[in-house]
């Protein structure tokens, strides 16, 4: 048998050793916790390096995500290489292919690429000179002239390409950034100079200060060193223009993009501003305008201003962090030489219409490779890609302005609980709490990244994690393990081990009243067992008792249930104390549900024996009760009281009214409804208890019903609903229906004697339905 109570002397010399043997693992934990902030605050090159490599393997595990539909790549690939020559192309061939998009109606185009220097390959100057030539010959004959007139404006592949861009109207051309300084020794003052006239009407004015102080060139934008742009006749063929450049991390990898980067000439001695490809194509897809709220410390907020308005989460230096889907053709590619060929089975009619077409080259040798957590071969027309759809669908990632106050609040945490949890456990089982911990750890930061779309520090918890283990298990080998686990023996024999390790980890908890919670209580009687006690040798009885409490018992913890004491043959318990879960009242359902079915194996496996057949009544209520440690100072119980928790007591009481087993509040079935099958009874008022309350018989889990009880709860219902509307008659024959297919149905048997008294001497006309339980 089970004490009621929890016996021990909080001022005893054996809990105030066990008390001082505790400090010295905090104290060591705590100043491994210290140790771990300090690193994170320093950034320590190697360990970043780490961080970045644990991102990799969050994205890798994640999997690809699906893009939206808006994107889509037309690929300078290999076949389009094999088919229209190598590149770069004659510009003829780009201006086939704008033709093509503008047929296919494409709704914006996008060059991941840099016009940087006039086509060649259309010999235009040879033309010139023997126009020259001819026209010297032959005198000025008119029609030679013409002749070679018409050759040379066919062979103008710029200007043909420049037109054809500025009659598409919504195509952006690329230009590109250089972020370091070295390998430009080659470009003079004029030709930097000249490149930045040829962008300087992209420049970006969107800015909005928070307040005159604001010094735009004091704010720590990114900074470019040059620029490579087109050649001016096509510059000034598109309304808008954008940088392709990409910077990468320490481990070459690509990972954000800035959308704005401050370009400084030195002729003007000014600064100048400009956003990225994919601003200024979704720029051009969504009819708006990109703004930047900036503040003396950075930027605040970035929104892309139109019809439907797109807050763009960036960092203070306005660095939108990337959310990569996936590996290379993440999205849809088109071949450029199907486009052009018109090829209709592999660019099928509208998959281009009202799409955002990125040209850009797939092909390894074209060197428009870049590394990315997924692949390490993955084209950059794909990053500008990714960052429209990021930011389209609102799915790019994020660090809060508060990471790294979350990182260390983080560290401090997990050094707290591995220090709380390192200290209790013994040393042999250090490596697979270990093992599991650094899993739990890295699955947490996997759940941020991928439901919250931002991530916490990876390699700072699990160097802390290590050393805290190290450290601790150490010091135990030496001092704690022979102390910790006499406590763990002794409190093991009285408390589930939820409530033990709260214990352990908060001694205060050791003191006198409570407090209010909502949760649900469970009690649990014998039916007949005075009566069994008379019968059965007390060796038998206590064996058999013995037996059904521990299965009742193990049911109970499966669910993380409380037991509160063990009062003969009955059991008292509660759900969501001392450890909280929102489903307390489903858990104490299915409890009671598994209870019965456990007790109807036992049954038949006593009656086999000899042995007493046992029945149980239950009880169930959820609502506010007192729970706390309870008694004097030398001897406490953790218990429930209350209101409530009579009301529980008083259910289980109930089922004899019924002939039922199993009975539930309202508010458990409010609570529960969704994870249960019930019969509804009636509304009754309890002996000691004014206000009423409606019951209901626990069927079984959602979906599991009794084939008899199933039968039979089409009559049974039908006579409820005679009954109160107070139709005896016919509720009797409904409820003489239900016992005809099971004459044993103690609900129906109930409601049909009542309507047989209530037939002869009907109750007032005031009448309420409630029923009066007559006895406890």
């Amino acid at each position: 048998m089970v004490h009621d109570t929890i016996d021990f002397s909080i001022n005893s010399p054996e809990f105030s050793l066990a008390m001082m043997r505790k400090l010295v693992p905090w104290v060591l934990g705590l100043f491994i916790t210290a140790m771990a902030v300090v690193f994170y605050r320093a950034q320590p090159p190697l360990i970043y390096q780490l961080e970045l490599m644990f991102q990799n393997a969050h994205f890798k595990w994640r999997g690809p995500l699906s893009p939206g539909p808006e994107v889509v790549i037309a690929a300078i690939d290999e076949k389009s290489i094999d088919e229209l020559g190598r590149w770069p192309w004659p510009r003829k061939n780009l201006t086939r292919l704008v033709e093509k998009l503008m047929d296919q109606q494409a709704r914006v185009i996008g060059f991941d690429m840099v016009f940087s220097s006039p086509d060649d390959t259309s010999r235009i100057k040879d033309l010139k000179k023997l126009q020259q030539q001819l026209l010297d010959k032959t005198s000025g004959n008119p029609e030679v002239f013409q002749t070679v007139e018409r050759f040379i404006q066919n062979a103008e592949y710029d200007k043909q390409f420049s037109e054809i861009l500025g009659k598409s109207k919504r195509s952006v051309l690329g230009y590109f950034f250089h972020f370091h300084p070295e390998g430009l020794d080659h470009l003079s003052e004029n030709a930097l100079h000249g490149f930045f006239q040829n962008i300087k009407p992209s420049k970006f004015v969107g800015f909005i200060k928070s307040s005159d102080k604001v010094d735009l060139s004091s704010v720590d934008f990114r900074s470019a060193f040059a620029v490579e742009s087109n050649i001016p006749v096509l510059s000034k063929a598109v309304k808008q223009s954008g940088f392709i450049s990409t910077d990468v991390e320490p481990d070459g990898s690509i990972r954000k993009l800035p959308l704005i980067v401050k370009y400084h000439d030195k002729e003007s001695d000014q600064d100048y501003f400009f956003p990225p490809l994919a601003i200024r194509v979704l720029e051009e897809f969504l009819d708006g305008t990109l703004l930047f709220r900036v503040g003396e410390l950075g930027v605040k907020n970035v929104l892309l201003d139109g019809d439907f308005p797109l807050e763009i989460l960036t960092n203070v230096k306005g660095e939108v962090q990337i959310n990569f889907m996936g590996s290379r053709n993440t999205f849809p590619h088109y071949s450029v030489t199907d486009i052009i060929h018109g090829r209709k089975d592999l660019v099928p009619e509208g998959s281009l219409r009202d799409k955002i077409v990125l040209i850009g080259a797939t092909a390894p040798g074209l060197e428009n490779i870049k590394i990315t957590p997924f692949d390490p071969n993955y084209p950059g027309v794909e990053i500008h890609a990714t960052v429209i759809d990021n930011i389209l669908h609102k799915n790019s990632l994020h660090q809060p302005d508060s990471i790294e106050i979350i990182d260390m609040a983080y560290l401090v945490i997990w050094g707290l609980l591995l220090t709380g949890i390192y200290s209790r456990i013994r040393p042999g089982f250090g490596s697979l709490i270990w093992l599991f911990s650094l899993a739990l750890q890295f699955g947490l930061s996997h759940w941020v990244l991928v439901h919250k779309n931002f991530w916490i520090t990876d390699v700072y918890p699990l160097l802390e994690n290590m050393l805290i283990l190290a450290t601790l298990m150490i010091y135990r080998y030496g001092t704690e393990m022979k102390q910790k686990q006499m406590v763990q023996n002794v409190f093991s024999k009285y408390l589930p081990a939820s409530v033990i390790d709260q214990l352990l980890k908060e001694p205060g908890r050791l003191k006198l009243g409570g407090e209010q919670k909502e949760l649900t209580a469970l009690f649990t009687d014998i039916e007949g067992f005075t009566t069994l006690s008379e019968k059965y040798p007390p060796e038998q009885l206590v064996n058999i008792l013995n037996s059904y409490l521990t299965e009742m018992t193990e049911i109970l913890f499966k669910y993380q249930g409380t037991l509160d004491k063990y009062d003969g043959d009955a059991i008292k318990s509660f759900f969501g104390a001392p450890l909280y879960f929102p489903d307390h009242a489903k858990r104490a359902c299915w409890v009671g549900i598994e209870m019965q079915e456990k007790l109807a194996q036992l049954r038949e496996q006593w009656k086999k024996s000899g042995r007493p057949e046992l029945y149980m009544r239950v009880g169930i209520n959820t609502g506010s009760m007192v729970v706390g440690n309870m008694g004097s100072k030398n001897r406490m119980n953790y218990g429930i009281n209350g209101d409530s928790v009579n009301l529980a007591a008083r259910l289980e009481a109930a089922n004899k009214e019924y002939g039922t087993f199993s009975l539930i509040s309202e508010s458990t079935y409010r609570q529960a409804k969704n994870h249960i099958e019930v019969r509804d009874l009636e509304t009754i008022r309890v002996v000691g208890r004014i206000s009423p309350v409606k019951v209901y018989e626990l069927l079984g889990k959602a979906g599991s019903i009794d084939a008899a009880v199933l039968e039979i709860l089409p009559f049974y219902n039908k006579g409820l609903a005679h009954y109160q509307k107070r139709n005896w008659a016919e509720a009797i024959h409904f409820f003489e229906q239900a016992l005809k297919i099971n004459p044993v149905d103690g609900p129906s048997r109930t409601f049909r004697n009542r309507c047989l008294r209530f037939k002869m001497n009907p109750p007032p006309e005031i009448w309420d339905g409630v029923f009066r339980l007559p006895t406890k």
